[in-house]
């Protein structure tokens, strides 16, 4: 693994850690444009709802469902982020350059209130691998 990518690597699993010590966050995860879960995973002590191979399937939907949003950049603008409130759980999706941030949450949580936090988290994980540059 090359140092940039290593640099990438563990910044993002930052991020998930990050994420994960939010209140009633189940799962935080980087997910690539092919569907594979890169860094990230589930709280301590939260049993998914899906087995393995159920959640492989379900993020390379994600993943192609964030794929077919890029197709109206052009007439709507850049995409920030996508909501889905079910039962049992709600999902925030989130991109993060060629990565989909894919979050569970319990299905109460107000998800526009956390998007907000998630990028304020986001925007310090910015500033602070901006500032590390500058130092090296």
């Amino acid at each position: 693994m090359s140092i940039l990518k290593g640099e990438i690597h563990s910044s993002m699993q930052e991020l998930c850690d990050n994420v994960l010590e939010l209140e009633n966050v189940r799962f935080a995860g980087m997910i690539s444009n092919f569907g594979n879960l890169y860094v990230g995973g589930f709280k301590d002590g939260i049993t998914p709802y899906e087995n393995d191979e159920a959640r492989r399937s379900m993020y390379m939907k994600f993943a192609l469902e964030s794929n077919f949003r890029k197709d109206f950049d052009d007439s709507f603008g850049a995409f920030k982020y996508s909501t889905i409130q079910r039962e049992k759980v709600s999902i925030l999706t989130i991109n993060i350059c060629n990565y989909l941030l894919l979050v569970f949450v319990e299905p109460d949580v107000d998800l526009h209130a956390l998007a907000g936090r998630i990028q304020s988290i986001i925007d310090e994980n910015e500033s602070h691998d901006h500032n590390k540059q500058n130092l090296d």
